[in-house]
């Protein structure tokens, strides 16, 4: 199905079965840090936070539904393989401020845990899916090397009516901005993807709000 067929389904959803998924927006992705370098790191992230909370406002005014994903780094319920990759990180750690989102959820919104990159492993966000009978998705977030990209293929794994605004997902600066470069122009390129989410609002005339 081609970028402009999956626009079309999307926009022929009710809202309510349509989600907006707004990905690990959370204080150690987000938060400003204490030096100047580490400001750089988060500012573009904190930015499209803020952008994606106010279109999630904005969207459940219209009926959709809004779903938060929280990473946890637990080594509890990570395989000893993956513990050997986290052994140093601190990001995210369970029962950390970091961990807690960078955003105040919208009214109405559920926020599930994740304890690894990809959502579709997590049953809570499966759980939310099922129980709203949703259909159609609106994904947002960071970081756009793996936790955006894993919901991104997922969505279409699944089977589900999808888009990505670009100005919705965000990566830190530094090393990985040419990463973060070529994910976001894999995007445009291969999946369903808007420049600005508020256009996306019209595909939704305000009589269902």
């Amino acid at each position: 199905m081609g970028q402009t067929d999956q626009l079309d389904e999307l926009g022929k959803l009710e809202p309510h079965r349509v989600a907006v998924v707004l990905v690990d927006f959370q204080n150690d992705f987000c938060r400003p840090a204490r030096t100047e370098e580490g400001q750089l790191q988060t500012q573009a992230n904190a930015e499209a936070a803020w952008r994606a909370n106010d279109f999630a406002a904005k969207a459940a005014r219209l009926g959709m539904r809004v779903i938060y994903s929280q990473q946890v780094l637990d080594p509890a319920r990570l395989t000893p393989r993956q513990r050997r990759w986290e052994e140093d990180s601190k990001l995210c750690l369970a029962g950390s401020a970091g961990a807690e989102l960078f955003v105040e959820p919208v009214a109405g919104s559920r926020t599930v845990r994740k304890y690894r990159f990809d959502v579709w492993q997590s049953q809570e966000f499966k759980q939310a899916l099922s129980d709203w009978d949703i259909d159609g998705l609106i994904i947002g977030g960071v970081e756009l090397i793996c936790c955006v990209l894993h919901a991104v293929l997922g969505a279409e794994e699944n089977g589900y009516a999808y888009v990505v605004p670009q100005d919705l997902v965000s990566g830190m600066r530094s090393s990985e901005q040419v990463a973060n470069r070529a994910v976001r122009a894999y995007l445009q390129a291969v999946h369903p993807s808007v420049e600005r989410a508020s256009d996306l609002l019209s595909l939704w005339p305000a009589t269902h709000a």
